[in-house]
């Protein structure tokens, strides 16, 4: 019964490392930590998102070249190809499906791009996209290959010393649930016919409110198309608890510079006003 109830709270704290962490404080720099809480939040999330400027790099191609041919989950070639098929490399639904409720199947992918990366038939491409991040040591350590898959075969082996096959499926279940909490907003939010686009943007990104508690906040992902840099997805009141955490950090002096849209100021410290489609 532990161990059940244990998932909540390390779901939840993990989910917020990447939508806080991943997402808002490294790709779109919303926002200025300490070197502690930013390494802390990298590594947390590190455990099931996988390097970070892997993670970053196609997040930012995302943003360049949303809902074209160039974007890495293009909506374009069906909702399961921009939910999982873009990481199995396939548009064949039942294997997106597949790959989606593996659970370690991000683990495995991880492991091979790193294979062939060491075989040189895979060269870090990436990194075109991640120029700040690569003066940060601890971006650079956490790129190496096979550094992940090192943590993973860590958290397995930890799985089982604790748990035995209860504590490997607790462990599969948690990679299930926040891999497809992430991979939602790229499917789900950008998908026609569900949600909202109560802003004008030059994709197809939507808000989907039933889906805000699941991702944090980050389905408001119409609003976040609109102000990329905004520390605050859901800007007319809507759940973003992503947001309520960075708040939180900006008044006890943990989070500085906070990125917000004119329209929203946040006290302390003062936002700097930011561009449309930034």
């Amino acid at each position: 019964m532990l161990a059940v109830l244990a998932i909540y709270p390390v779901t939840v704290v993990l989910g917020l490392s990447n939508t806080i962490g991943y997402h808002r404080l490294l790709t779109h720099r919303s926002f200025k930590t300490a070197t502690w809480l930013r390494v802390a939040l990298t590594f947390l999330s590190a455990q099931y998102s996988g390097a970070p400027m892997q993670w970053i790099g196609a997040h930012r191609v995302h943003h360049t070249l949303s809902d074209t041919e160039g974007d890495p989950h293009t909506p374009a070639k069906g909702f399961w190809y921009a939910h999982a098929g873009w990481l199995c490399g396939t548009r064949n639904p039942l294997l997106c499906v597949l790959f989606a409720v593996s659970g370690f199947g991000l683990q495995v992918r991880i492991a091979i791009v790193d294979v062939l990366r060491l075989a040189g038939r895979r060269p870090p491409i990436w990194r075109a996209m991640t120029r700040d991040l690569e003066k940060e040591r601890f971006m650079c350590l956490l790129d190496l290959p096979l550094v992940m898959t090192a943590c993973f075969a860590a958290q397995v082996a930890i799985a089982w010393l604790i748990g035995g096959w209860a504590g490997i499926e607790w462990l599969w279940f948690v990679h299930l649930f926040l891999n497809n909490a992430t991979w939602i907003v790229n499917s789900a939010c950008h998908s026609n016919g569900v949600g909202e686009r109560p802003h004008a943007t030059r994709d197809q990104s939507r808000n989907v409110a039933w889906l805000a508690l699941l991702t944090h906040g980050e389905s408001n992902h119409n609003a976040h198309h609109k102000y990329p840099r905004s520390a605050r997805h859901g800007l007319d009141g809507e759940l973003d608890a992503s947001w309520a955490i960075i708040r939180v950090l900006a008044r006890i002096g943990l989070a500085t510079d906070v990125q917000l849209p004119a329209p929203h100021p946040v006290k302390p410290p003062l936002p700097q006003s930011l561009p449309e489609n930034a």
